[in-house]
């Protein structure tokens, strides 16, 4: 099916035949991304009195039961309800099927090389992904206007789909990184990495604060009206060439704050 989309007073036209799933596929009962060691996810027959049901042990069809850590095992969406009491759903924040994308691909640096802040003391050595760095690759594409912002870091092994991050640290967001999207008008933030925010940032999740409206990180109120969304655990494979894209962030209407998705990169047709 070939689309025509209208943006930014341009036409562009995508065809939905080709299309990039940058989604890691969920293998319940093989290799799967972990995040703080949670339990990896399983899927299960669903087990009455002595009966399991699935057509291996006998029955006529299978009935599936599965156990899965939304935020920690793989690509999710997550929307402000993350981090408020408020029930918001993400699925509430998904208001179009295209969102006009862009591709980076970023090399996180040293925190001693950028002059940004983050909201708690961490090392000279830790990998960021700081401002200058976005902002040198943002530049010459900001004419496309995007809402959604796909980052890819290096280096980026097929392997990283299922790295356990206890054993490979992942990099992060700088504050000042978070401030400069924001003031792009980035939306959505689709992102290879298990959190924006450090691993172990004392609890506080300053980034996603900032993403979400929230000026004083440790006092302040968070924007509840915000329909912004942050994609974790994606993977975009290195064929994917930076540039422009139109995204589609596939999720099932989970009343939750964050929901298994699906998020699908399509290159315009010129």
């Amino acid at each position: 099916m070939k689309l025509v989309i209208k943006h930014n007073d341009k036409t562009y036209k995508i065809d939905s035949k080709y299309s990039s799933d940058i989604s890691i596929p969920y293998n319940f009962n093989g290799p799967q991304p972990n995040f703080y060691n949670v339990e990896p996810g399983t899927l299960k027959p669903l087990k009455i009195k002595n009966k399991l049901f699935s057509v291996k042990h006998g029955m006529s069809c299978n009935v599936f039961e599965a156990k899965f850590n939304i935020h920690c095992t793989g690509t999710h969406t997550e929307c402000v309800g993350h981090l408020t009491e408020h029930n918001i759903s993400v699925s509430k924040c998904i208001n179009n099927i295209f969102f006009p994308t862009l591709l980076l691909t970023i090399a996180p640096i040293n925190f001693s090389g950028c002059s940004d802040k983050y909201h708690i003391k961490i090392n000279n050595n830790e990998l960021v992904i700081d401002k200058k760095s976005l902002q040198s690759s943002f530049e010459h594409l900001k004419i496309f206007k995007p809402e959604a912002l796909v980052i890819r870091t290096t280096p980026n092994p097929k392997n990283k789909q299922f790295y356990s991050y206890s054993k490979n640290t992942p990099p992060f967001f700088t504050n000042d990184a978070i401030q400069f999207l924001i003031k792009q008008n980035i939306k959505h933030l689709i992102v290879d990495l298990p959190s924006i925010d450090r691993m172990d940032d004392d609890g506080i999740l300053g980034n996603h604060r900032i993403f979400w409206g929230q000026n004083n990180i440790t006092n302040g109120k968070i924007n509840l009206k915000s329909k912004k969304t942050i994609t974790e655990l994606a993977y975009i494979d290195n064929f994917f060439k930076d540039g422009f894209y139109f995204l589609n962030i596939s999720i099932p209407n989970f009343q939750c704050d964050a929901a298994p998705s699906r998020p699908i990169l399509f290159s315009p047709i010129y």
